[in-house]
């Protein structure tokens, strides 16, 4: 609907002028399109359980069968670890049968949607919960502009609800084509019935309001929000709002009072019902919302628990929240809420402990289509694994350590048990307690625990365990690496304590990534005295070689020492001696080329003195002929010179 120009303010019209300064400094944040789009991760199930599946679908027929003012019913079950199972009964007209894709109006299971954006608009701090009425409303008439947001989503504001009762229900029903706005329908209002935040009444204005509150905060009617950041991200397809978005789909025919009003429009009762009930959708979309919303997939955990703050409503059985009651069936408490419109009753049930949804839409009203539901859940709950108390045992646990035990109360209906461990921490066990060792390297995470029978999984106990890590007990001081004889390395470390029989592993690489084992030493056990280890290595080739030390223990602890490096070239290889000489030098080499070979002498001051070629299979070279003093050999080929060993004639 296009919102009256009393009350609606954009970002572009600025036309700010009768709200309050906090209200300008919040709209001038969303100079862009709001997008509250989130990150939903969805897991695969396991195949939905045959045996609880004919159940759940015997369970549907034959109840709906005994209730006649049930046309038809659409209904599905979420369990975790098996999926989602849907079923339909009845017709949606004569010779046409429900199916399991057809919409139905879900009514006032609207306003979990509605109150789900306004805490996401909290989130983005666009607007707060304890924000009174006056800071994004003009004032209307029998609206205390004091009321905060928060009365209006628990129902704690007093406001009255004219939508169901003479004369204005008659209009609604009388003008079904008619477009009516938010604005018209406030002027429909009677006195507060109680003062605000001293009483519980249920009054569907609220949330015709926070759909107001929404739109002058964004710029947005709330259909939108509600498509941009629930539906499109949570792949709810078989999901919109009446009236403001195109009709999605096939749409199971309504009855009224066992009259078929496919043929009357629906626009005038949900435009004058708005965000408190104009939403159209299926049981499996709703288990997909109930799943993502409680999984935390959606908000965050403060937006949560304000959710979920229960108030009492002077029904002992029942509390409210955010849009959403919390209520006790055949004594299992559980979250949800239900809906009535002139043809369509919905009823949604969320087990908090189970994590199991269970949802039913009907095309008719009135009907007793939520006792079907809640038979539906019954069926679930006396069969599937149960809730159980607390997995108890070590939340902190050392690398290394063995035997830890952790146990669950037994879990009704389980007849084995499913445990899933982090990484590192391994153990067995199909029964109610498991004993685990905690590997070196282990991971911290949570400790998983379903009990399962021939119905299949049913919920899931978590404990978070953190694995604290060892220090292996060496402590390395000093690690290094120099060049010894020719093409030789020569390692030296030094440890200042060593525990259960340390090994030293030498690796080696060639390129810094692949290291091969190329010796290791075993130091003494138990020692805190400073120890000194030599290892020499032969290189092969001329190149830069890498080293590192590979630590480890009795225990399986290893650790890793800095990475260190030398370079040989053709100097290396070169051997000269004796040095000092007297009559002769002999000059030698490993692996190196000598065709083109020559070695050159010169004085200390740099003047070449003589120069020979080397021969193949000659070492010996006479340097009888220098006198007595200190000398510079060249060794040059065509690739290369070396020109920095030095020669003392004596």
């Amino acid at each position: 609907m296009e919102p009256e120009k009393t009350y609606t303010y954009t970002v572009v019209q600025k036309t700010l002028h009768q709200f309050n300064s906090k209200y300008c400094r919040k709209v001038n944040k969303l100079i862009c399109v709001i997008c509250l789009l989130m990150t939903v991760n969805c897991t695969n199930a396991q195949p939905f359980n045959a045996q609880l599946a004919t159940m759940l679908n015997d369970t549907l027929n034959t109840y709906v069968s005994m209730i006649p003012n049930i046309k038809g019913m659409s209904a599905a079950v979420f369990i975790p670890g098996q999926g989602t199972w849907t079923g339909v009964t009845g017709i949606s007209y004569t010779g046409n049968p429900v199916t399991p894709d057809m919409r139905m109006g879900i009514a006032s299971n609207t306003k979990l949607f509605v109150s789900t954006i306004i805490l996401k608009l909290a989130e983005k701090n666009i607007l707060s919960l304890d924000d009174p009425l006056s800071t994004w409303l003009p004032v209307y008439p029998n609206i205390n502009p004091a009321i905060k947001i928060r009365q209006l989503l628990n129902h704690t504001s007093g406001i009255s609800d004219p939508l169901f009762v003479s004369p204005w229900m008659d209009t609604i029903n009388n003008n079904p084509t008619r477009t009516f706005t938010s604005a018209e329908v406030l002027s429909w209002l009677g006195p507060p019935t109680f003062p605000a935040g001293t009483s519980y009444g249920y009054s569907n204005t609220n949330y015709i309001i926070a759909g107001m509150i929404a739109q002058n905060a964004t710029g947005y009617h709330i259909s939108r929000l509600i498509r941009d950041s629930i539906l499109t991200p949570l792949n709810m397809s078989n999901t919109y709002y009446d009236v403001e978005e195109p009709i999605v789909g096939t749409i199971a025919h309504r009855w009224w009072n066992t009259i078929d009003y496919h043929d009357t429009s629906r626009v005038g009762l949900n435009t004058a019902g708005g965000c408190a009930g104009s939403l159209f959708s299926t049981p499996a979309d709703m288990m997909k919302w109930y799943t993502a919303l409680f999984n935390g997939q959606v908000i965050n955990a403060s937006s949560m628990n304000e959710l979920t703050s229960f108030i009492n409503t002077g029904n002992p059985v029942s509390q409210y929240g955010l849009g959403l009651s919390r209520d006790i069936t055949q004594g299992y408490p559980y979250w949800g809420h239900g809906g009535t419109t002139w043809g369509y009753r919905s009823k949604m049930i969320y087990d908090s402990c189970l994590k199991v949804s269970v949802g039913g839409i009907t095309n008719c009203y009135p009907s007793g289509m939520e006792s079907v539901v809640f038979l539906l859940y019954r069926a679930v709950k006396n069969h599937i694994p149960g809730c159980s108390g607390a997995i108890t045992g070590l939340t902190m646990v050392a690398e290394g350590t063995n035997s830890v035990t952790y146990t669950i109360p037994p879990i009704a209906n389980a007849t084995t048990y499913n445990w899933t461990l982090p990484s590192g921490i391994t153990g067995i066990s199909n029964t109610n307690s498991i004993t685990v060792n905690v590997a070196y390297g282990a991971a911290s995470g949570n400790i998983m625990v379903q009990g399962v029978n021939n119905y299949g999984p049913g919920g899931s106990f978590t404990l978070w365990v953190t694995v604290n890590p060892v220090v292996l007990p060496v402590t390395i001081i000093s690690f290094t690496a120099e060049k010894y004889k020719i093409n030789q390395s020569l390692l030296r470390w030094t440890v200042a304590q060593a525990a259960n029989h340390t090994v030293y592993d030498i690796e080696r690489s060639f390129d810094a990534v692949h290291f091969e084992k190329i010796g290791n030493i075993i130091s003494s056990a138990n020692t805190n005295q400073i120890a000194s280890y030599l290892y020499v290595d032969s290189i092969p080739g001329t190149s830069t070689v890498y080293y590192r030390l590979k630590t480890s223990d009795d225990n399986g602890r290893v650790e890793y020492s800095k990475l260190i490096s030398l370079k040989f070239d053709y100097a290396d290889k070169i051997i000269l001696f004796p040095n000092p000489a007297s009559e002769y030098i002999i000059f030698d080499s490993e692996n190196f080329p000598k065709k083109d070979m020559t070695l050159s002498f010169y004085s200390s001051i740099g003047v070449l003195l003589k120069t020979e070629r080397v021969i193949q299979n000659k070492k010996q070279y006479s340097i009888s002929d220098l006198a007595n003093g200190i000398y510079i050999v060249e060794i040059k080929t065509i690739d290369f010179s070396v020109k920095k060993l030095l020669l003392i004639k004596k």
